[in-house]
């Protein structure tokens, strides 16, 4: 256990980046110590053994019996006269049994045989579920750090700004130019503000706990993204493309067929129990005064055969068995049509994400310019006596919440992408490191 540990801490210190870790650094610490990643993984290999337990089902078994006891009693006997004769018993009985079985008809064995081949294809299209689905939330949680660390330094500078306004206002009040108005519309805003940093410093934290519980660590320093943020168009450009690649390789649609097919197979299972097995048999026998009547006697022998097992009457167990895998399959078909709705609308959601998540990244793009300038508007016209300490404040909030929206709507647009390549089966490295390239900057955890 101190092994294990002490190398599961040296993978921990290797995957570490020295520099800020980036969304593709923080993909491999989790697949080398996410505690989630990693079992799956081990479920995954959990779940290849099912088609070696169905074949093993169709292989010869051999079994060795051995067993010694010892006799110790009396036995009765009449004689040729009638009169009952007692004789003691004390004597060793000892003896070994091998026999060879291979099954040489036997439907249920079959059954299972296919079964733990369907079992292996489900945990394999389960294992890749989980690994998109674990990048995809990775991703979420990184980026949701990402938007609590930036919220923060927004929410800083407008506070900064909003002090100055406050010390203003009480200037111009002491001069005798300004109003109490004035004064205490400032310091409410500037109050506001402090409760926006609060919460913001709140859900830094929560953050970086939930991105803890993934990867085991947390980094010191986070690449943020670049101020460059190109939106190239999705290939295929139709949704329709998109909807039957994932009707075809979405790894949890993949996973519920192979669930039908397992319920077929129990079905088959189940109905074979009105079948009879034949079996080839072969023994070796070595006894030595295994009963009373062959005491002192040592026998060997061996015997090849046939064995016929004809099912007559199992108190009505195998058609409920029959009647009851027959229901399930049927509920296996129905929770097939589900999640295939479910990755539909998914996928629909996604792909629309994607289009307007653009869109919406060039209007607030457009909008924090617009904000900008009508703060700085705002300023100058309040000095010249065309604007009130309101416009300014309002100018102040609306830039804040531009930069803001601005900031969220791009995270939004990566996570859109990753979870439309999940949809149809494909997230991987490559699309990782296609969000990865949008990171640059490094910020700092600690706030």
């Amino acid at each position: 256990m101190s092994a294990r540990k002490a190398l599961a801490g040296l993978l921990g210190i290797v995957a570490l980046p020295v520099s800020a870790m980036d969304l593709a650094e923080a993909w491999n610490v989790y697949q080398i110590q996410g505690p989630t990643y990693l079992a799956s993984v081990h479920e995954r290999q959990a779940g290849q053994e099912y088609k070696e337990l169905g074949k093993a089902g169709l292989l010869p078994s051999i079994n060795a019996t051995a067993y010694w006891k010892r006799v110790d009693g009396t036995s009765e006997q009449e004689n040729l006269l009638g009169r009952s004769v007692e004789s003691d018993l004390d004597y060793d009985s000892r003896g070994a049994v091998v026999e060879l079985r291979q099954p040489l008809f036997n439907k249920q064995r079959m059954a299972e045989y296919r079964q733990g081949n369907q079992r292996t294809l489900f945990s394999d299209a389960v294992f890749d579920a989980k690994t998109q689905e674990s990048a995809v939330s990775l991703a979420s949680r990184y980026f949701a750090v990402l938007l609590a660390l930036e919220t923060i330094e927004l929410a800083k500078v407008k506070l900064k700004n909003l002090e100055e306004q406050v010390q203003s206002a009480k200037r111009r009040f002491d001069l005798g130019d300004g109003t109490v108005i004035d004064v205490d519309q400032a310091t409410a805003r500037r109050d506001l503000a402090r409760a926006e940093l609060i919460e913001a410093e709140d859900n830094l934290l929560v953050a970086r706990r939930l991105l803890q519980e993934l990867l085991g660590v947390v980094p010191e320093q986070m690449s943020t993204l670049r101020t460059d943020f190109p939106t190239p168009p999705l290939e295929p450009p139709s949704l329709q493309d998109w909807l039957n690649d994932a009707k075809a390789n979405n790894p949890a649609i993949i996973a519920r067929r192979h669930s039908v097919d397992i319920a077929d197979q129990e079905v088959k299972r189940a109905s074979a129990g009105h079948w009879p097995t034949l079996d080839f048999v072969a023994a070796y026998n070595d006894t030595e005064s295994d009963s009373v009547s062959t005491q002192d006697q040592h026998n060997k022998y061996g015997s090849v055969g046939v064995e016929l097992r004809v099912p007559i009457f199992a108190g009505g167990a195998t058609n409920a068995q029959v009647r009851q895998a027959s229901a399930n399959r049927e509920l296996a078909n129905d929770q097939l049509n589900s999640s295939r709705e479910e990755v539909l609308s998914g996928t629909t959601r996604e792909f629309r994400g994607v289009q307007s998540g653009e869109q919406r990244i060039r209007a607030l793009e457009q909008a924090v310019i617009s904000s900008e300038r009508a703060q700085d508007s705002a300023r100058k016209g309040f000095r010249a006596g065309t604007s009130t300490n309101l416009d300014i404040l309002n100018a102040e909030e609306q830039a804040f919440i531009a930069r803001r929206d601005l900031l969220e709507a791009k995270l939004r647009y990566l996570l859109s992408r990753l979870r439309l390549a999940a949809s149809v089966g494909s997230l991987g490295g490559d699309d990782i490191q296609r969000a990865n390239d949008y990171l640059g900057p490094s910020i700092s955890m600690q706030q």
